[in-house]
């Protein structure tokens, strides 16, 4: 009776265990189904989805999205900083070339070139808005902030230019680093500049559209100058200063450039009037009378 008893527990359990075993084969049997249900379902709905149009998308949240080129390196990044979003733009070798992002002021764009080097920007400050310029070598060339302009630079300059895109005023530097100033005619051409004179200070030159100089007023250490030219740039006539003593003079000249008459104040403070001929030649003089009152 005994052998028969463990004859039949033995029977039993190996029956538990093959009911056991198919129940755990029919689970992943039904998980298996459920799957493969879903995995149709969400096929069915991504075909029908595309047979009807794009894929919409009303609300996607992300940290970060990254588009690569061809390189397997990003070309346009989105993200967020500590100050707000930022987005990037890169070539295929990786290198930013624009960003737009927030900072802790407001608003900020910068664009670098092929060589990484920022060459353009603009941001908002607590006092403004600034924009700036910069050439190859990082050098910063001209800022507007606040409402004022800077150039920078051997070659800087500002052109205005008229409705047929020629240049009727400009601010520039020239060789030297002085400022110079230009006004032109509708055609472009100058008939006006405010620059400085070598050896002397500013000066004014007038020139006619052709570009002949007809006048300059300028600077020195003893006084101002005046010459008037003709139309074969000569000067005509000349108001100056006398050397050391401070007295003005006028010297007028003909048609080849030869002074035939001089009015100007002597050492004693007096008139004195001098009068050549057409070579500079035969002076006659004038001088007040000592003592002689009309």
């Amino acid at each position: 009776m005994l052998e028969c008893s463990k004859g039949r527990n033995a029977m039993n359990s190996e029956r538990l265990n093959n009911i056991e075993l198919e129940l755990s084969t029919l689970r992943k049997s039904v998980r298996r189904w459920r799957a493969a249900s879903w995995m149709l379902l969400i096929g069915a709905g991504l075909f029908a989805a595309n047979a009807a149009g794009p894929t919409v998308l009303d609300h996607l949240v992300v940290n970060r999205i990254d588009v690569l080129g061809a390189e397997g390196t990003p070309v346009v990044s989105i993200a967020q900083t500590d100050d707000g979003g930022r987005f990037d733009l890169y070539n295929h070798s990786g290198v930013n070339l624009l960003r737009l992002s927030g900072t802790s002021s407001g608003g900020d764009l910068a664009v670098w070139d092929d060589s990484g080097t920022n060459v353009a920007g603009i941001w908002s400050t607590p006092n403004g808005g600034t924009f700036s310029l910069w050439n190859q070598d990082g050098e910063e060339l001209s800022q507007f902030a606040s409402g004022a302009l800077t150039l920078s630079g051997a070659n800087a300059s500002l052109h205005i230019q008229n409705e047929f895109g020629l240049p009727v005023a400009v601010v520039a530097s020239d060789p030297s680093g002085h400022g110079r100033f230009q006004i032109a005619d509708r055609d472009g051409n100058v008939v006006s500049e405010m620059r400085m004179l070598p050896g002397g200070g500013g000066g004014v030159v007038v020139n006619t559209s052709s570009g002949k100089k007809m006048g300059v007023l300028a600077a020195s250490d003893d006084g101002g100058l005046l010459n008037l030219y003709n139309a074969y740039n000569i000067p005509i006539f000349v108001a100056s200063t006398v050397g050391d003593t401070g007295g003005g003079a006028l010297s007028i000249a003909n048609q080849r450039g030869i002074s035939v008459a001089t009015m100007k104040s002597d050492e004693e403070h007096r008139g004195f009037i001098e009068i050549k001929d057409e070579d500079g030649n035969g002076a006659r003089r004038m001088r007040p009378l000592r003592g002689y009152s009309p």
